[in-house]
């Protein structure tokens, strides 16, 4: 399979310049171009094919129609082919402003993510989970939380980004509803967007069956998933600090084959398609994800979400 060197170049420039969307199926939706066997059904043809990078392969109607990808481009039929985000790794870096879906955590932890701002009174703080930012009920208020969390380099003092202030003890005898902290930061050191969502909007909203929903995590970065479950009890494990039970939960599975999270994508903010909060991630396994309530988890901590 050859073809010519100027061909390759005209047609990734012809991909690449073409309008098409994460959101709206637009451009920003093509994450690369190449020249591969076309594949159907599963199976090599051995015909070669200009092969479009998509972060989500979804229906043609979905897209918009001076967003699609031509069947044929410099007379080469084209293939589709869905690999998601691309990234080096960033959302496990060091930012100033931090966005949320960032890594985080507390001093002696791993690392988690940064959920979103929310705002306790006149304080303005990031939201995570009680085991990111106070340590499965081990921290002290006033404990320095550093971005990017210990695990991806961040030291006390210089990553330090707020202090923690206040967590929903996790009950290891009695059922839970939430796993949930806060932590005060300085509003020059964080910043409303989401690394990868943009700007949420408001209000909240409750989490429905089939919603589909979108989140950005420390690890697993941009994922697309549906709720399967929306009052769910559950047994989940926390190392050495033993096993807690849950009531009330949302479950979410992927839309495609790679997990919808990951460890260190705990304290991710769920949102739906319109970008509103529903939930906030906290556990799962190899095929589906945890997440309390949003509603629950700003009840129990008693703030609101800035956006």
């Amino acid at each position: 399979m050859r073809l010519e060197k100027s061909l390759i170049l005209d047609v990734v420039e012809e991909a690449l310049s073409a309008p098409s969307g994460t959101k709206l199926y637009g451009f920003e939706n093509i994450k690369g171009v190449g020249i591969s066997e076309k594949i159907i059904n599963g199976w090599l043809t051995l015909d070669p094919s200009v092969t479009v990078y998509v972060a989500a392969k979804v229906p043609l109607n979905e897209i918009q129609e001076e967003a699609r990808v031509p069947e044929k481009i410099g007379g080469v039929p084209t293939d589709v082919v869905e690999i998601g985000e691309i990234d080096a790794f960033p959302f496990k870096g060091r930012y100033r402003p931090a966005p949320g879906g960032v890594s985080v955590g507390h001093f002696q932890i791993t690392a988690g993510t940064i959920g979103c701002l929310v705002k306790k009174g006149g304080l303005l703080c990031i939201l995570s989970n009680n085991h990111v930012l106070a340590n499965v009920n081990r921290g002290n208020p006033g404990d320095p939380v550093v971005q990017p969390g210990p695990i991806d380099g961040g030291h006390v003092p210089a990553d330090s980004i707020g202090k923690l202030t206040t967590f929903i003890p996790i009950d290891f005898t009695n059922p839970n509803a939430v796993d949930c902290a806060i932590a005060e930061v300085q509003s020059k050191l964080v910043t409303q967007q989401n690394q990868a969502l943009g700007k949420l909007k408001l209000p909240v909203v409750p989490a429905q069956l089939n919603m589909l929903v979108n989140k950005c995590g420390r690890t697993t970065q941009l994922t697309r998933g549906r709720i399967t479950d929306i009052n769910a009890t559950v047994r989940v494990g926390y190392g050495s600090s033993g096993t807690a039970v849950f009531q009330r939960q949302v479950i979410v599975q992927s839309l495609n084959a790679n997990p919808f999270s990951q460890g260190g994508d705990s304290g991710s903010l769920i949102v739906n398609e319109a970008n509103q909060p529903v939930a906030l991630l906290f556990a799962g396994s190899a095929s589906h994800t945890i997440a309390n309530p949003i509603q629950s988890v700003l009840g129990a901590l008693g703030v609101t979400v800035v956006a």
